[in-house]
């Protein structure tokens, strides 16, 4: 296993993309747009909808509209992936009808075994998307694919810019060199915007849009500080309210007000990855873990990569594509010439998760972690079967998970014995011309 070199990993905030506050925004947009004709680049936005409920499909139709305007950008185009057969009209009938929806995906067939791959998970899904845009043909080099989820209350669309934008800026030919060489041999980015779980009777935006952090500042002043001018009536137009611009423009008195409103009606989210890199910067043994720890909330859903780059990964299903997508990007021969951003974004929110104790559950990541070392190269039947997982003995100890009436113990599981396996690469998937299953 290679060591990345030192610059593989371009830690990117919107300040730095966008300038303070935003100020070189129209700017950056034009030079995007620019790089895209000049290139012919191709970016797809695919929202991934999961689940069967009115409240996926309303979430799912605003984030659309929050994203809408990046449409205007020529080859950038959005799209709703819908999982679980044909599309029902509950979802069909919010969207704006010049985003198509992205259904009914027949089953991938794993070229070696014949076997289909599940159609029920978000890994299983994606695959099925990355091959449905392999078959439309045109260089996957010049595509670069986003997967947002689609259960945000709370999300801006500067967050899935800084996904794609450093790409396009960093995007060279032999002939024609790159717009901007800060992003220079991008070809991948993951999101590390902080989680934020929001006061459910606050959590409820109406109208036509996912809420922006600008709304979600607003209704935490209105909320504790009724007699405050709200947020948005102080910033300019087009204003980014990323931390150090607020602190700038509103004072530091006026800043810790806003603070402690927000700080009142949210609680920071993400145990999960929080509890991961906890584990992560306390045990630097090995050469993943130290590089893993680079990123911020490495469980956040938001990731990007050019098409070529997406189908030849391995990915882990569950909360292990995450990881997976990243440990590629790192480590897999062949991709380790393409750099990645790690885009430290505005906060966001999602609909309310029914999960068990997440602290626990970001420690169970980590020993997948460890089982995921050994599964990035390409690989042939022969050597897939004598890499399976071994069944190891299991060790538990008891972890304190607090609760708000008090503490509860957690059993939590040292080695792992069963570990999902990474799927073949789409490249694999779709190879000797059956994708597909009926």
């Amino acid at each position: 296993m290679f060591a990345p070199h030192a610059d593989k990993v371009l830690d990117m905030d919107l300040d730095v993309l966008l300038g303070p506050g935003g100020s070189r925004r129209a700017q950056v947009e034009e030079q995007v747009a620019s790089a895209m004709r000049r290139h012919g680049l191709t970016v797809h936005l695919v929202v991934l909808c999961h689940g069967h409920d009115g409240a996926r499909f309303e979430t799912t139709a605003r984030l659309c509209r929050a994203l809408k305007d990046l449409r205007h950008t020529p080859g950038v185009d959005l799209a709703v992936s819908y999982q679980g057969g044909p599309a029902p009209a509950g979802l069909t009938a919010l969207l704006d009808t010049r985003v198509p929806v992205l259904a009914g995906h027949p089953l991938l067939v794993e070229a070696v075994s014949g076997a289909p791959v599940p159609g029920a998970g978000k890994t299983e899904h994606l695959l099925s998307c990355l091959a449905s845009l392999l078959r439309d043909g045109g260089d996957p080099e010049r595509r670069f694919v986003v997967f947002l989820d689609n259960d945000y209350l709370v999300y801006d669309p500067e967050n899935v810019f800084a996904l794609y934008a450093p790409w396009a800026l960093g995007f060279a030919t032999g002939e024609v060199p790159c717009v901007d060489p800060r992003f220079a041999g991008v070809s991948f980015a993951k999101g590390g915007s902080l989680r934020l779980a929001v006061a459910p009777d606050v959590a409820k935006p109406a109208g036509e849009r996912t809420w922006g952090f600008a709304d979600l500042l607003d209704a935490a002043l209105a909320r504790c500080v009724p007699q405050a001018p709200m947020v948005g009536e102080r910033l300019s137009a087009g204003f980014v309210p990323t931390r150090e611009a607020l602190l700038q423009t509103l004072g530091p008195a006026q800043f810790a007000e806003l603070e402690s409103a927000v700080e009142q009606i949210t609680k920071s989210g993400g145990r999960s990855s929080r509890a991961l890199s906890l584990w992560l910067s306390s045990r630097r043994d090995h050469l993943v873990e130290h590089w893993l720890s680079r990123f911020s909330f490495l469980l956040h859903g938001d990731q990007g990569a050019t098409l070529a780059a997406w189908a030849a990964m391995e990915l882990a299903p569950g909360y292990g594509l995450e990881i997976s997508f990243l440990i590629n990007a790192l480590f897999r021969p062949g991709m380790h010439t393409g750099r990645i951003v790690n885009a430290l974004t505005l906060p966001h929110a999602h609909l309310p998760k029914d999960e068990g104790d997440n602290f626990a559950m970001g420690v169970e990541m980590f020993t997948l972690v460890q089982h995921l070392l050994h599964g990035m190269t390409s690989r042939g039947p022969e050597d897939q079967a004598a890499s399976a997982p071994v069944p190891v003995p299991q060790r538990r100890w008891v972890h304190l998970s607090p609760t708000k009436l008090g503490y509860k113990p957690v059993e939590l599981t040292w080695a792992v014995p069963r570990v999902p396996a990474l799927y073949p690469a789409v490249t694999a998937l779709t190879a000797g011309g059956v994708p597909w299953r009926a």
